[in-house]
């Protein structure tokens, strides 16, 4: 039974739904167990079999087909690669979701997908008497297992009242549930979140293989970034030891849990956002132009920080130190450390470059935000 839009009926009956996934990665598999921890009978289907044999041994349901899974679920979950892997399932793939789907139910894409894939599967779930809503995440699929850091959030989007009936749930999954607005403006954000984000990595690229070429040392630059107001509080700073610096980026066989081809993927779609709006997105541009190439090299399934090689490239230089790795909630008390007059106005010149490059994209990317959220998807 789905829990009503009443407050009391709603805790009443919070662990009643039986809920359905498709799609048991890296955040279909991790919200399964997440379910099970808390009680929820799981239906699973994904076309790896050991996927789901995994959740089986810890009490999820596997059926054979998506189908199957929407006779079994009261909500369903899509949490797939690209917008046409979804598609598939849901509409057009054999025995797919909407095959079974019954009047009531209540459908949920946590795939980052694209506006007019979600406008397509809203349309076809108002024809099914389907309530559906797309929430992407914020963060990457390590995320999706560490709530509780207060950093994972759910952005969805669509009807008010579907939002507040399946809001108990949302809950369950993130640390914080972000209402959006209409559908589609949940997707809109995710795809804007990691666009800033891919810009202001090559923007810390650039940043740290000046100061190298300048001849600093990148311990000294690591610091400099890390105990500014920057490094504070945006720009990816604190992973930086252990995915790039340790070259663990070179190795593919390490199975990162965000590839170049997902996010190229995202980025690309936030440029056709961008483009059917008429607003000028440079930086996305660039940094768009530089996932196309990590493409063509064969960097597709490598870690997004494999990108920053490119940076290295031009730049004729390797950012590599054992560093300690830090915890991003940590607050680190800066030390003293000379390095000459030189070196310290380098060192603001590198932070002023930085503070510019994300000033502007930011401004870049709200214009583009505001534009699509305010407008119609119709």
């Amino acid at each position: 039974m789905l829990p009503s839009n009443n407050t009391s009926d709603r805790e009443s009956t919070l662990n009643h739904p039986t809920i359905g996934i498709i799609g048991c990665g890296n955040i279909g598999g991790r919200q399964a167990a997440n379910f099970l921890a808390h009680g929820y009978s799981v239906y699973v289907y994904d076309i790896n079999p050991d996927a789901m044999a995994q959740l089986q041994s810890v009490g999820a349901y596997i059926v054979q087909s998506c189908a199957e899974l929407a006779t079994c679920s009261e909500i369903i979950f899509t949490a797939l690669p690209t917008p046409a892997d979804v598609i598939t399932a849901v509409l057009e793939g054999p025995q797919n979701l909407s095959q079974g789907l019954r009047s009531g139910s209540v459908y949920i894409d946590l795939t980052t997908n694209s506006p007019e894939t979600i406008l397509r599967l809203h349309q076809a779930m108002e024809q099914l008497g389907v309530e559906m809503l797309d929430a992407p995440f914020n963060d990457c699929p390590v995320g999706a297992e560490s709530k509780g850091s207060m950093g994972l959030a759910i952005m969805a989007s669509g009807s008010k009242g579907t939002f507040e009936r399946v809001q108990p749930i949302l809950e369950l999954m993130a640390d914080r549930v972000l209402y959006c607005g209409e559908i589609t403006s949940g997707t809109k954000c995710k795809l804007i979140h990691n666009a800033v984000n891919a810009v202001a990595v090559q923007a810390v690229s650039e940043g740290i293989t000046l100061g190298l070429a300048q001849g600093i040392p990148l311990e000294i630059i690591w610091d400099t970034l890390r105990f500014g107001s920057f490094g504070q509080n945006a720009g990816d700073i604190h992973g930086l030891p252990h995915y790039w610096f340790s070259r663990r980026c070179d190795d593919s066989s390490k199975h990162p849990a965000f590839t170049v081809k997902l996010l190229h993927k995202d980025l690309r779609i936030a440029l056709g956002m961008a483009n059917q709006s008429n607003i000028r997105v440079n930086h996305l541009s660039l940094t768009v132009k530089d996932y196309e190439e990590a493409e063509r090299r064969g960097w597709s399934n490598y870690a997004t920080t494999k990108v920053r090689c490119l940076q290295e490239e031009r730049a004729g230089v390797i950012a590599k130190a054992a560093l300690p790795v830090i915890s991003s909630d940590t607050q680190p008390q800066p030390q003293s450390t000379s390095t000459g007059t030189e070196d310290s106005e380098i060192k603001k010149g590198i932070f002023s470059v930085l503070a510019v490059l994300v000033l502007v994209l930011g401004s870049n990317l709200f214009q583009l935000g505001l534009h699509w959220l305010l407008r119609s998807p119709n």
